[in-house]
């Protein structure tokens, strides 16, 4: 994996994402993985908090049209994690809590694939609006994963520092 990501971080394209002195480069990608997250992780609190009971004004079926957003917003997100990474790949492939911040990330993925499903299912906004039990615990576990990969993210640039 060594020479992988040393072929990756030796690349030209990551050397202009660490080395070029412009906007256009480290700090623009920054702040797209920035605003990124923020959509999906503020449009998963949304659900979220709906689902624990919150507004309940608010049809859960109302909250369909956020997941095409965070959908994008995920993209961006990818693309420049993938930027972000390969800039300083050895070192970041290297941190035992880069690891902890994928693996939420994909757990977090996966509970809200399962919570959207509870979402369409009201999409119906003549039914009842009662949500499962399930919802509740899906938008628990969402809240903590996104805290988690999030505060990961951000210990990135302290644990494991040499």
């Amino acid at each position: 994996m060594t020479n992988l990501t040393a072929w990756l971080e030796g690349t030209a394209l990551a050397t202009w994402v660490r080395e070029d002195p412009s906007i256009w480069a480290y700090p623009t990608i920054l702040t797209l993985h920035t605003v990124g997250l923020g959509i999906v992780v503020g449009a998963s609190a949304v659900v979220d908090l709906r689902l624990l009971g919150y507004g309940r004004k608010l049809r859960v079926g109302a909250l369909a049209p956020l997941f095409p957003i965070m959908a994008w917003a995920f993209a961006l997100n990818t693309l420049s994690g993938i930027l972000l990474f390969i800039a300083d790949a050895v070192h970041k492939s290297g941190q035992w809590i880069f690891y902890v911040k994928l693996l939420s990330i994909f757990a977090a993925l996966w509970v809200t694939f399962a919570t959207r499903r509870i979402v369409l299912d009201h999409a119906n906004l003549s039914a009842p609006d009662v949500v499962p039990a399930n919802g509740t615990r899906l938008a628990l576990w969402s809240a903590v994963l996104w805290c988690v990969a999030i505060t990961a993210g951000r210990l990135m640039a302290y644990i494991g520092v040499p």
